[in-house]
């Protein structure tokens, strides 16, 4: 049997570029750093797919769990910093407790989520990531979030209240928190927690981790 002829000007010559997204853009750099700053053995997933089944909001996702794990396993660090999977997420830690190999897949994608805010990174999820550091100040703040201070700041941020009334879902959430109002689930002032210096201690040292 003849062996067929390859023609050498024909054949796609590998484009570099690709060539380096398929090992990372990094090397095992990104997967030591997220390993090493959460304690998550990102290493043991075996892709098993249990966190993604058992994620309550993983339709919503453009990256789900189990191949956020994979890509930290990669070094795609921008595809993950650029996602909507770390702001969708509720921190609810289902995926952490169905992981056979407890590799801590709550603790990663937390961790994402916080490089992200504290980037120049563009987030897919506007909204999300302004609740997000909105959240975080209030807390710093007084040491407990209070929902009445926390959305009053958070529509003060540009251009969320235009955003809300536009779509229609600020008198929703208006309408929302009467009623809450009303049975005593939400209340305008609460005292600063007596721990107040301890979390902004915490707060600043996280913070200085993450950058």
């Amino acid at each position: 049997m003849n062996t067929p002829v390859t023609d050498q000007k024909n054949v796609t010559q590998p484009n570099p570029a690709k060539k380096r997204k398929l090992i990372g853009d990094r090397g095992n750099y990104f997967l030591n750093r997220i390993q090493g700053e959460t304690g998550a053995n990102v290493s043991a997933c075996y892709q098993c797919e249990r966190c993604t089944n058992a994620c309550p909001v993983s339709y919503f996702m453009d990256i789900k769990p189990h191949q956020a794990m994979r890509y930290v396993q990669l070094g795609w660090r921008e595809d993950l910093l650029t996602s909507s999977t770390i702001w969708v997420c509720l921190s609810c830690e289902m995926c952490t407790t169905y992981c056979p190999n407890e590799v801590g897949v709550a603790e990663v994608i937390n961790h994402l989520r916080n490089i992200a805010a504290h980037s120049s990174i563009t987030p897919k999820e506007r909204n999300l990531a302004v609740f997000h550091q909105t959240f975080l100040e209030v807390l710093r703040k007084s040491g407990r979030v209070n929902e009445f201070r926390l959305m009053n700041a958070y529509y003060l941020k540009p251009n969320i209240l235009h955003e809300k009334i536009k779509s229609g879902s600020f008198k929703e959430e208006i309408l929302l928190g009467l009623t809450l109002f009303r049975k005593g689930r939400l209340k305008p002032f609460t005292a600063r927690s007596k721990a107040i210096k301890d979390i902004q201690k915490a707060y600043k040292q996280a913070r200085g981790e993450i950058v």
